[in-house]
């Protein structure tokens, strides 16, 4: 089953997001304590404003589990998204404020920020069935292309998008990953 992620499952998802969190090297993550990050993030997402948001998150469940995430949100508002977790380690005083310091998407698109299934899921189809789901949800938030970025040492993401009629449109250096930035045009 395919549906919105709840409220109730920040803690659940917040796991799944550390997995590609870690995937990215991200230099704040050495800077800090894991708990203490995800003690943060988790607040975040309790923000609809925030890139991690439990609304911008859309889960597939199977055995009355999450086995899946994909979290997205307008491209336009990328600016912005982090707005939310970076308040709350100003509030803090915490030095490095940002996750993220590179651009990610395009103008004119949804971005597909993250997608990741639980390991003892994968190879079963979860991510298909995200990426299926996904055209509805971004035509109901008024957008015709999907963008992401799949990392360029990632051949079978790659190939899954592909399957799905991703194409490449560029490339993107994201924490010293080299990436290619893929889109696909709803019908």
């Amino acid at each position: 089953m395919i549906r919105m992620a709840k409220k109730e499952e920040i803690k659940e998802l917040c796991d799944f997001i550390w997995i590609v969190l870690k995937d990215m090297e991200l230099p704040i993550l050495t800077e800090f304590p894991e708990a203490s990050l995800k003690t943060l993030m988790q607040e975040a997402m309790l923000d609809e404003n925030y890139r991690y948001s439990y609304r911008n998150g859309v889960v597939c469940v199977r055995d009355n589990q999450v086995a899946g995430v994909c979290f997205g949100y307008k491209g336009e508002l990328e600016p912005i998204i982090d707005q939310p977790m970076t308040k709350i380690m100003e509030q803090l005083n915490v030095k490095n404020r940002s996750l993220f310091t590179d651009e990610e998407t395009q103008p004119g698109e949804w971005y597909l920020d993250t997608l990741v299934t639980a390991p003892n899921f994968r190879r079963q189809g979860v991510a298909l069935r995200l990426l299926s789901a996904l055209p509805e949800v971004v035509k109901k938030q008024g957008e015709a292309i999907i963008g992401l970025n799949c990392d360029q040492d990632n051949d079978s993401a790659k190939q899954l998008y592909e399957k799905m009629g991703y194409r490449k449109v560029g490339e993107r250096m994201i924490s010293g990953h080299r990436y290619d930035h893929m889109q696909y045009t709803i019908r």
